[in-house]
């Protein structure tokens, strides 16, 4: 989502790099967590040493809201559903998406969002059916693309943000006006491990062949983020609050 404002072995996933051919060109670009009405867990990240934007981001015609932790060139956005936002009716299946990742402990759905830009001056088709929507919260004539079918109910959100919400000047600006005590600056990887019993979509595999993102099995979803190359070999654990190891 974007503004309107014991785990298993793990692959490294190239944080801003693009895939370049026939290919779509696409890199890293943010990630999501659904967590509580209000963000409850955020405590959980300024404990460990995270300063979180002060700016809560409405998303109207979703009927979501969110808070985000910005870095100079992505975000960790936590996101609920809250019933202030309205909802347009032709999203209100998106909207009760959000519900079941929120219950992800006993829905079974993933809790985890995984947004993608496109570095290419075309928009390249995918080797595989997706979708797109639009809100209100959104600018005019732009859509949100879907990686993952519409009724996909155990995978990881996989989408590609509209164009006119990627700019790398405009975040890096917005991550100068944070402070982390961490002394963090850039996501440089991104780890995800799912349950055994989850078996990958056909886009989460292509995205895993282009080495873009990679899942592997373990206990639970979990999504670990490595800050400036993990440059200080430390780590902490964020569960049960968050399903996030951070390493830095």
């Amino acid at each position: 989502m974007s503004r309107s404002r014991s785990v298993g072995i793990f692959v490294f996933v190239l944080v801003g790099a693009a895939v370049a051919g026939t290919s779509p060109q696409i890199a890293f670009d943010h990630v999501w967590i659904v967590v509580s009405p209000n963000a409850p867990e955020r405590s959980a990240l300024e404990r460990a040493g995270f300063q979180i934007s002060p700016d809560v981001n409405r998303h109207d015609g979703l009927g979501t809201a969110s808070v985000t932790v910005e870095f100079e060139n992505s975000y960790l956005e936590l996101i609920w559903p809250d019933a202030t936002v309205p909802v347009q009716p032709e999203l209100q299946r998106a909207s009760e998406k959000f519900h079941q990742r929120m219950n992800w402990r006993t829905s079974g759905w993933c809790p985890v969002g995984v947004g993608f830009r496109r570095t290419g001056s075309n928009d390249e088709v995918f080797p595989f059916p997706t979708w797109s929507w639009t809100a209100d919260w959104m600018p005019k004539g732009s859509e949100m693309e879907m990686l993952v079918p519409r009724d996909d109910t155990r995978s990881p959100a996989l989408f590609i943000e509209p164009r006119a919400l990627t700019g790398q000047k405009e975040q890096a600006a917005r991550a100068a006006r944070f402070h982390h005590s961490l002394r963090v600056s850039r996501i440089t990887s991104v780890r995800l491990v799912s349950p055994q019993a989850y078996q990958p979509v056909v886009s989460l595999e292509y995205l895993q062949s282009q080495h873009l993102l990679s899942v592997e099995k373990g206990e639970e979803w979990v999504l670990e983020l490595t800050f400036d190359g993990g440059a200080k070999e430390k780590s902490k654990d964020l569960r049960p609050d968050l399903p996030l190891v951070i390493r830095y």
